[in-house]
């Protein structure tokens, strides 16, 4: 339903997003390649079976984050995308549900910050365990990622520094 509603210029501009970091994920992964030497080493490229995506929400949302996190997972051959987003108001933002539509997502949660990062990296009785966490959030985001890494993977702690840009 939110993706209907959505401007059309809006869902024309993720289209046109989408394709391009499909292409350039799609690039990447038939250029790494799987592959053996003769004495039994190299590489094989396995996708996992469900990823957990962390997508901001709290003040503004973040549909190219979700683009950006689950369209190479898409790529990879991820059967299950799990999205955890804050609800102001218990209202998910349709462009950001788009988003999810675009990508294919498998479930959206609303939950927000630690909670939703221990969610994803235990499991509750309705949120799933994932097998790797990816995505930015604030402090209490970053420092829940670091805390269950081990339990599940995750792509970084990011901080201020990652997202800093200088003019």
């Amino acid at each position: 339903d939110a993706y209907k509603k959505v401007d059309k210029k809006l869902l024309s501009a993720l289209q046109i997003a989408a394709d391009r970091i499909n292409s350039f994920h799609t690039l990447c992964k038939e250029q790494m390649g799987s592959g053996f030497f003769k004495d039994g080493a190299g590489r094989q490229i396995r996708p996992l079976e469900r990823v957990g995506l962390y997508i901001p929400g709290g003040t503004a949302a973040y549909p190219s984050t979700v683009l950006m996190s689950a369209i190479p997972a898409k790529v990879a051959g991820v059967k299950e995308i799990v999205v955890c987003t804050p609800a102001p108001d218990n209202e998910l933002n349709e462009l950001l549900l788009a988003a999810c539509h675009l990508c294919k997502v498998t479930q959206v949660f609303k939950v927000g910050g630690a909670s939703a990062i221990g969610a994803m990296a235990y499991g509750t009785q309705s949120i799933p365990k994932v097998d790797v966490i990816t995505g930015p959030g604030n402090i209490f985001v970053a420092t829940a990622k670091k805390l269950v890494y081990g339990e599940v993977n995750i792509d970084m702690i990011a901080g201020p520094s990652e997202i800093g840009i200088l003019a």
